[in-house]
């Protein structure tokens, strides 16, 4: 595409923009579209310096050729890595003692979540990821992590489909980032729900990127702790949880 198509598509559309949202509204759009931009640029380039800081594969968004070919993937959504600055903000807000709490990554892919989640005092850290590619990388950055950082060995990793995952019966935090599509969440929903309803206890659930927020808003026994522009937490109720319908 030449430079001169360039300029004529994106006249064609600030024409289109002036006449629907007036000059006011265009240059608000184009600045948030610019913020938007910078700010995927930003987070790309801490990735990007937290994989050189220790040699680990975490950074970039990646769509594997099986999550579009593959039945059995096919309501696994892109791989993206969660930021570490806002990972550390999300469970903040939880105010627990983390060393009571599981950390369950539901569509961990490469472990970044996992890593992070390395740096606390967690009882234990479980990834489930249904690629067996993602896992195997997964398990090289967890590997190469904990020796450079001397982390305690408290890692599992599962290569299976999460709404085939047992929930264990311990408090836990329950970690999405955006990891698959509607009729995955309501497996690992409904194994929550039943989990606690057979042993109450203390649970979260923290979900960046929260495109099924509705969904949980929705499904009966979730609590709202927080909902914010990037990210969306929930208590699973330490008592027994209703049956779903």
């Amino acid at each position: 595409m030449s430079f001169y198509d360039v300029w004529v598509r994106w006249k064609d559309k600030g024409v289109r923009s002036f006449r629907q949202r007036g000059v006011v509204g265009t240059l608000k759009l184009a600045l948030a579209r610019a913020n938007e931009d910078l700010s995927c640029r930003w987070r790309h380039y801490r990735n990007e310096l937290f994989d050189r800081r220790f040699e680990v594969d975490t950074a970039g968004t990646l769509i594997l050729p099986e999550l579009q070919s593959d039945p059995l993937f096919k309501y696994g959504n892109a791989y993206a890595p969660t930021p570490r600055s806002l990972f550390f903000r999300m469970l903040r807000k939880l105010e627990v003692d983390y060393s009571k709490f599981l950390f369950i990554d539901f569509g961990c892919g490469k472990g970044k979540a996992l890593l992070l989640a390395g740096d606390m005092p967690f009882k234990q850290i479980i990834g489930i990821e249904i690629s067996s590619k993602l896992i195997r990388v997964a398990e090289e950055n967890l590997k190469t992590y904990r020796s450079r950082t001397r982390q305690r060995d408290v890692f599992q990793l599962f290569c299976m489909d999460a709404g085939e995952y047992p929930i264990p019966q311990e408090p836990a935090i329950y970690y999405f980032a955006n990891p698959f599509q509607a009729e995955v969440m309501r497996k690992v929903l409904e194994n929550i729900r039943r989990s606690h309803a057979a042993m109450p206890r203390e649970g979260y659930i923290v979900y960046l990127d929260p495109v099924l927020q509705a969904l949980l808003d929705g499904c009966g026994y979730l609590a709202p702790v927080k909902k914010a522009a990037l990210y969306s937490i929930w208590k699973v109720p330490a008592s027994p949880c209703p049956t779903s319908g």
